[in-house]
């Protein structure tokens, strides 16, 4: 990319006094002033005065690894055809690891996932209504067909996505946690733990008299989080056996349970302090074996609790915090090495899930304040934090419910590639097979060339698929907040490329952002819009300046237009310039003749000694080089 050659400043207070010099003309008829000093022009036939405009370009070399647009001269150019580098992109300028052109501001309803290719996502259908305020707990499963428990008061059900079946689970009080080991449920009240397999009853399989319990199935075990104890609940019942481990808190309440490649690993909190404890497995017998005992595996920090967590492909853990979101990375030695916060939710997060490459993570209120999914690529690092773990993951807004309220759970249905979130006192969402949302749209980062320098934005091309499926359309976000249309492709158009001259901003502006918004098909609910690619086109919008070279004349004695002799000292008046040239300060060049003035900076001199007729004395010419930095006055 050619570089800017950049336009003064705004003046800065203490270096503004020769600007403000200025000369009145007094018998002598000068035909010049230049920072107050007068003077006779040179010019002649010989010796013109050159008018020219100053170059907005500077020359320079790419010495990027991979060639790209700063190599190309002419245009400014700024273009997209990857979006999994996921949000959170302020500004879509170049940097070393060329993240700006996988990454975004932010998105709705579109799904960035594959390379190439901006597409629409699939849209939820409500299942499970509900409007109290009791957590709603999911849990997917599968006898052939795709499933999910859903359990929320004192009320558990199983849903195809077709028909519910309510089951009769054995407790009559508020479900507080809910899990399985793929075949059978077991959920927790405040008085037990009860077990049933697929849509059957279930009965009580141990005692717990608490409303703080959690159970989740790790490692192949259950495992439940009771008070301030943990649980390893293989056998017996319905007595619970000795705990594994039991905080120094009698005030502890555990949250989660989840498993690492060697260990299964507990979170909870007291108060303002949280943190994870692991259980280690003992491998050392035909059967591994839990040790009694827990060491903590991660601090959070103070005021920050967790709330949930999943472990994933055996490398990570996704934890969700009542400040956001963090994905840790199990070390070799067991413990979590968690990074900085991924995504930051004023509501928290309490729910997450894995499936394939990406965590699902509930995304409270957060979706145009409206509560749905996030989506994490953990095969997509897009950014070094400088801490440890050293990457942060490329993440988006994902499924939305288009209702508030807390996301208290998500789990994938069944075996498939869908996913079923709650939101509480709405009910649960499951993610429809075909149906595409109605529309959705990206917001790029905003495109300022890595200058704050005006720009001119003058060409816009997005490329489609030919044959459309849906429409698309491209609009311009300013910096003041307006938001323009400038390009809609239609549903079976023939173009792959749209490419249009830009009216709007009307003005030079520092940055602009695209907003692409994608519509469904009107008449295939499964198809719409798709975009492959944009790129903006632009020049530097700054004022354009002049550069202006005089010939003056420089001697003891000169001569007026009027014939009038003019006796001053050349070789003070050379010094007097030189000191003036040296403060490198912008000065006022007046046309005495023509009564007008500009604001210049002397970019350079040169001095030529010699005769001129109708002079005497030391002198000779003096040449000077201006540059103009403001406009006309008179």
């Amino acid at each position: 990319m050619a570089g800017l050659v950049s336009r003064l400043p705004a003046p800065l207070s203490g270096r503004t006094t020769q600007a403000s010099a200025s000369f009145a003309l007094d018998g002598i008829r000068y035909d010049y002033a230049l920072g107050g000093q007068p003077w006779l022009t040179a010019i002649s036939d010989e010796r013109k005065m050159l008018w020219a405009g100053a170059p907005v370009r500077k020359d320079q070399i790419d010495q990027q690894q991979i060639p790209g647009e700063q190599s190309l001269a002419s245009w400014w150019l700024r273009s997209q055809d990857s979006f999994v580098g996921g949000a959170g992109l302020l500004y879509q300028d170049p940097s070393s690891d060329n993240q700006y052109a996988i990454r975004f501001g932010d998105s709705v309803g579109v799904n960035p996932w594959m390379n190439g290719r901006l597409s629409l996502l699939r849209s939820t259908v409500l299942r499970i209504a509900d409007g109290t305020a009791d957590r709603h707990h999911l849990v997917g499963w599968s006898d052939g067909t795709d499933r999910y428990w859903s359990a929320v008061g004192n009320v558990l059900r199983s849903d195809t996505g077709a028909a519910t079946t309510a089951i009769t689970w054995g407790g009559a009080n508020t479900i507080r946690s809910l899990t399985s080991d793929g075949t059978n449920y077991y959920a927790a009240d405040n008085v037990g733990i009860y077990k049933g397999a697929g849509n059957g009853a279930g009965t009580l399989a141990w005692n717990t008299g608490s409303v703080n319990t959690v159970v989740r199935w790790a490692k192949g075990r259950l495992m439940a989080g009771i008070g301030p104890s943990l649980y390893e609940l293989a056998t017996g019942g319905p007595a619970l056996p000795t705990p594994k481990f039991t905080h120094l808190n009698p005030a502890w309440i555990w949250t989660d349970i989840t498993e690492g490649t060697n260990a299964i690993f507990a979170a909870g909190y007291a108060g303002s302090e949280s943190a994870i404890y692991k259980l280690v497995l003992d491998t050392s017998g035909t059967v591994p074996t839990l040790a009694s005992g827990g060491v903590i595996a991660a601090q959070l920090p103070r005021g920050e609790v967790v709330l949930c967590m999943t472990s994933y492909l055996g490398a990570f853990v996704g934890i969700g915090t009542n400040r956001g979101f963090r994905v840790a990375e199990i070390s070799d030695s067991g413990d979590l090495q968690y990074g900085a916060l991924l995504v930051e939710n004023a509501s928290g997060v309490r729910a997450v899930a894995g499936y394939d490459r990406f965590f699902f993570v509930a995304a409270t209120n957060a979706i145009e304040g409206k509560s749905g999914l996030y989506r994490v690529d953990l095969g997509q690092p897009v950014q070094d934090n400088g801490g440890t773990p050293s990457v942060r993951y490329a993440y988006a807004t994902d499924l939305q419910s288009r209702q508030a309220g807390d996301v208290a759970a998500v789990t994938v249905f069944g075996t498939s590639n869908r996913m079923v979130f709650s939101v509480t006192g709405q009910g649960a969402f499951l993610e429809h097979s075909t149906t595409l949302e109605p529309s959705g749209y990206l917001r790029t980062g905003r495109v300022r060339f890595n200058t704050l320098e005006p720009k001119l934005y003058k060409f816009l091309t997005v490329r489609t698929p030919a044959g459309l499926y849906g429409s698309v359309n491209a609009s311009i976000v300013d910096p003041g907040g307006a938001t323009t249309s400038v390009i809609t492709v239609s549903e079976g158009s023939a173009t792959a490329i749209q490419d249009i001259i830009l009216t709007t901003p009307a003005t030079a502006v520092e940055w602009v952002q695209l907003k692409l918004t994608l519509t469904r098909s009107a008449g295939d609910a499964a198809r719409g819009g798709e975009i492959n690619g944009w790129q903006l086109k632009a020049m530097p919008g700054a004022v354009r300046q002049s550069i202006i070279t005089i010939p003056f004349l420089l001697f003891d004695v000169e001569e007026d237009r009027a014939g009038q002799k003019v006796h001053r000292r050349a070789l003070k008046r050379l010094e007097d310039f030189a000191q003036l040239f040296a403060a490198g300060d912008a000065v006022t060049l007046q046309d005495l003749k023509c009564r007008r003035s500009r604001l210049v900076v002397i970019d350079d001199y040169r001095f030529e000694q010699g005769a001129e007729p109708g002079t005497s004395g030391y002198g000779g010419v003096l040449w000077v080089e201006l540059r103009t930095i403001d406009a006309v006055t008179t």
